[in-house]
């Protein structure tokens, strides 16, 4: 493992344990979780798993990466955006505790997963489209 990898995993570790810790405290103490908070620990998370991945906090660039690892993030993006999708989905199911779509009161949610549904369709033809 190559410097750059361990200083990246490292501060990535670093930075999740210090605001998750504040998070907790703040949990702790005020009962409350900070929205802030849990995008920072999101944004960590997100760093540490690049820097396993790839080596570094940025990840590489396209015209860097070898035939594999363009295999890799494309099979990666498919996945995660249905895994996204599917986790929007409970989300809206348990914080609205519905199962009927005409008992949802959060509608800004339920554009954000209509948006999220139509995104990569779109995205794709468009792609399409420049290669066609």
């Amino acid at each position: 493992m190559n410097t750059v990898k361990k200083v990246s995993i490292i501060c990535s570790f670093i930075l999740i344990i210090a605001i998750g810790g504040f998070g907790v405290y703040e949990w702790i103490t005020k009962e409350m979780i900070n929205a802030s908070t849990l995008f920072f620990v999101f944004l960590g998370i997100g760093f540490f798993f690049q820097s396993i991945t790839w080596g570094e906090m940025e990840g590489k660039h396209e015209g860097e990466k070898d035939e594999l690892e363009k295999h890799i993030t494309l099979t990666s993006s498919k996945i995660s955006y249905y895994l996204l999708l599917l986790l929007m989905l409970i989300v809206l199911v348990v914080s609205e505790r519905v199962t009927a779509m005409n008992d949802i009161k959060n509608i800004p949610l339920v554009i954000v997963i209509g948006l999220a549904l139509i995104t990569m369709p779109i995205t794709e033809f468009v792609v399409s489209k420049k290669y066609r």
